[in-house]
Formats: C-alpha cells, structure tokens, sequence
C-alpha cells in the first residue's frame, strides 16, 4: 500500500469513532507505517470512508460508518495488511465433463420422435 485516504465529518455521528481514532490513534499508526502516506480529509455531511491505493493492484475502499475507535483501527490495519485481489477468468471451460444430454449445438433441430403438447387454446 501506499497512499491511505480516509474521509470523514466533523459533526456527523456515524463519523465520531473515525474522530477518536484520529485524535487518539494516527500519529502511532503513522510512526509504525513511515512508507504510508496518509491523508486524512473532511467531508461535510458524507459518512465516513478509507480508501487504501495500491502500487500496481488499484484501489480498494472500505465504509467506516457507525464503527468504533477500535473497529477503526481494525479496518485499516486490514487494508494495510492486504492488498485487493482482481478477479480473473478461468483457464479451463465450465464442464470437465461432458453433459449427460449429450454436446448441444447452435440450431440444433429435435429428432421426428419428438410431440409437442399444446396446453389451453393457443
């Protein structure tokens, strides 16, 4: 990681923990974590959020509403502690096996011994 962004309000309750985590918490996480740039930026009115931007892997962002000061400090030593995983498609198809209907294929008409049965009047 190595930016940490974490926005918050000044008089919103569901942003008192990420105060008190700030008042109390940033400066030893900041002595702990000299490689971290860490910014920590009002918002008025908006819940609060930390946003952790990796090297090569992107972001990652995280809600921080209503948490404790300690809950805070969970959140963040998760995402100091991690790095965000991108999903990426499978090398191998679907089926190892195949189906037991048999291999379908596109336009594929039904055999003659086949009835189709019409329900109700259409």
């Amino acid at each position: 990681m190595r930016k940490l962004l974490i926005k918050y309000c000044d008089y919103g309750g569901s942003s008192a923990g990420v105060r008190e985590w700030i008042q109390t918490q940033l400066t030893p996480f900041a002595k702990a974590n000299p490689h971290l740039e860490i910014i920590a930026s009002r918002s008025p009115g908006r819940h609060p959020r930390v946003q952790a931007r990796y090297m090569a892997d992107g972001d990652k962002s995280l809600s921080l509403k209503n948490l404790s000061w300690k809950q805070v400090s969970m959140r963040i030593q998760l995402l100091r502690d991690s790095r965000p995983v991108r999903l990426s498609k499978w090398d191998k198809p679907f089926r190892s096996t195949p189906s037991v209907q048999g291999e379908w294929k596109i336009g594929q008409q039904l055999g003659n011994d086949h009835r189709v049965i019409r329900v109700g009047g259409i």
